[in-house]
């Protein structure tokens, strides 16, 4: 089951150190560096580099290694078709009561091309283990598609608790910036 939530997010509060500026022309890729990467557009490909992201106060990891990365991908295409490519990780377990609290900002590489936050991130949560999420079914505008003008408006279920149960999870992070977007897909655990 996949829930977004909203509202749900404590801010953070590490300042960004720097200045925010471009990869130099001879820069290395940036992890996860088995990816695609565009020096021109760094977050075209929308796997996550051009934002930072905390889970329940715990910080996200790329998946550096391409081994781990297709070794948690053949996992999660037997868990749930619908998780894309996970470059992300949360590497200690999230006590449920905190594993809603999403915070992200922009990375020195990224500034340039997404800007500063405009608003709360987007989160999708997807259950791998078969638990029960409460939620209600909610009509949505969605800005970005349009129709004779008009945002096309469609149903989705938003999460109605302020927890999640044990197990793991993926969570679709969309940082929103004032400038662009970025997409990090993260794999976690909540604590038992």
């Amino acid at each position: 089951m996949a829930v977004p939530f909203a509202g749900l997010r404590r801010l953070l509060t590490v300042a960004l150190a720097g200045a925010a500026t471009a990869l130099p022309a001879a820069a290395q890729v940036p992890p996860p560096s088995y990816a695609s990467f565009s020096e021109r557009l760094p977050c075209v490909h929308r796997i996550g580099r051009c934002f930072d992201a905390t889970i329940g106060g715990k910080p996200v990891e790329v998946i550096a290694d391409k081994a781990e990365f297709d070794k948690l991908k053949a996992l999660l295409q037997t868990l749930n078709s619908n998780v894309r490519d996970v470059h992300w990780v949360v590497r200690d377990p999230v006590p449920g009561a905190q594993a809603l609290d999403v915070a992200t900002r922009a990375t020195t590489l990224g500034l340039p091309h997404v800007g500063d936050e405009k608003e709360e991130p987007d989160v999708i949560v997807y259950a791998l283990d078969g638990q029960d999420l409460e939620s209600e079914s909610e009509l949505v505008a969605n800005s970005s598609v349009r129709i004779n003008g008009q945002p096309v408006v469609t149903q989705r279920e938003t999460l109605t608790q302020d927890f999640l149960p044990p197990g793991r999870y993926a969570f679709a992070i969309k940082y929103l910036g004032r400038k662009n977007w970025d997409r990090k897909w993260v794999f976690l655990t909540v604590a038992r």
